[in-house]
C-alpha cells in the first residue's frame, strides 16, 4: 500500500460516523480491512482530535553490533521481516 492508499483507507473514518466508530474501536483491524496488514508486534492506536496526525513511537535504539535474537533470526530465515527491530516504513512502499 502506498501513501495515497493509506490516506484512502483513513477517509471513511473522517467522513462516516459508523466507519469512525469502527476505526476508533480497532484501528489495526480497520487498516487491515483496507489492505494494510501490519505485523502482530506493531501496535496501532487512534484518538479523536482537531487535526490529522501520524505519530510513530520507535523502540529503544538497538546496537547494530549485537547478536540477533531468536525472533529476529526467525524473521530473516522465514522471509517475513524483522520482528523486534522497528522498520516502520516498510509498509508504505
Amino acid at each position: 500500500m502506498d501513501a495515497q492508499g493509506f490516506v484512502a483507507a483513513l477517509t471513511p473514518a473522517v467522513t462516516h460516523a459508523n466507519a469512525r466508530e469502527r476505526f476508533l474501536a480497532d484501528p489495526k483491524a480497520a487498516l487491515a480491512a483496507a489492505g494494510l496488514d501490519l505485523p502482530e508486534w506493531f501496535t496501532v492506536s487512534a484518538r479523536e482530535g482537531d487535526a490529522a496526525e501520524l505519530s510513530i513511537t520507535l523502540p529503544a535504539l538497538s546496537d547494530p553490533n549485537a547478536d540477533l535474537s531468536d525472533m529476529d533470526l526467525e524473521g530473516v530465515a522465514g522471509g517475513t521481516g524483522y520482528h523486534g527491530r522497528c522498520h516502520a516504513f516498510w509498509f508504505l512502499r
